[in-house]
């Protein structure tokens, strides 16, 4: 064997002995996961044996953004907030989001249900799914159980399921809550107006607020913001959203985070 040759197989030997001793330490250093659905059983029961027994059950929205948005924005959103509030609290895990949510009168469908790509649940169904969710974490020995979501026609929803199944689990000491706190609008529009963004150029739905977070939580799901020209209500959006940036996102998104955990760390 040439050196050239016994200086390759030494350098593949000492990567293998590398890989064989080291890996135990770099799996034992990875974050275990928060969500549910990255867990078998088994590890799942132990996680909750071992004192993880609240759950935060989160629920999006798919429907149209304007032209700028893919249509999953508030499942991004909500997915990565939830993910950040079980990390900040703590022996909290995150169920998988409810993708669908009310998006009004499906007999007399208007505003979002009149653009393609809008999906809806009639607010009965919502609350059946969701009250089935929450039964089904209790099942699994869940004591805690915070409802958050990200579409605003899905809050008056929440609060009356945790209120109902808060109710129907107090015997079996299961608690569960409607984080209110985590959707204020008038909250998100104060900081965007302290970051230099005027009101009256914020917008509402797919506007500067929505922009900006889905910026900085999947910004493969904006498309290139030209300067509106367009009636925005024809197209879906209001305000300017070109005004957006990742920054102001990941600053409305702290603002959010923070609000909810304070509030679930007021829960009794």
């Amino acid at each position: 064997m040439s050196e050239a040759m016994w200086f390759q197989t030494l350098k593949r030997w000492w990567l293998v002995c590398c890989i064989v001793i080291c890996a135990p330490a770099w799996c034992q250093n990875q974050t275990p996961s928060v969500w549910m659905e990255d867990l078998t059983w088994v590890e799942l029961k132990a996680r909750i044996d071992a004192g993880a027994k609240a759950v935060i059950l989160p629920t999006g929205g798919v429907e149209q953004n304007g032209p700028y948005i893919a249509l999953g924005k508030h499942n991004s959103v909500v997915a990565y907030a939830a993910q950040e509030i079980a990390k900040s609290l703590g022996n909290t895990l995150v169920a998988p989001v409810v993708k669908l949510v009310p998006q009004g009168d499906l007999a007399k469908p208007s505003g979002n249900l009149l653009f393609p790509g809008t999906l809806a649940l009639r607010e009965d169904t919502f609350e059946r799914v969701l009250s089935d969710t929450v039964l089904s974490s209790a099942y699994a020995g869940f004591q805690r159980i915070y409802l958050l979501g990200d579409h605003g026609l899905s809050q008056s929803a929440q609060s009356r399921v945790a209120g109902r199944m808060g109710e129907l689990l107090k015997a079996a000491n299961v608690k569960v809550w409607h984080v209110s706190a985590f959707y204020q609008p008038e909250m998100e529009a104060t900081y965007l107006t302290s970051q230099s963004i005027a009101k009256e150029v914020q917008g509402e739905h797919a506007g500067v607020a929505d922009t900006a977070q889905i910026m900085a939580v999947s910004p493969s799901l904006v498309r290139q913001i030209q300067k509106p020209t367009q009636n925005a209500s024809a197209t879906g959006f209001s305000g300017r959203p070109e005004l957006a940036t990742p920054e102001l996102g990941q600053g409305l998104l702290k603002l959010r985070i923070d609000a909810a955990v304070d509030q679930i760390k007021l829960f009794k």
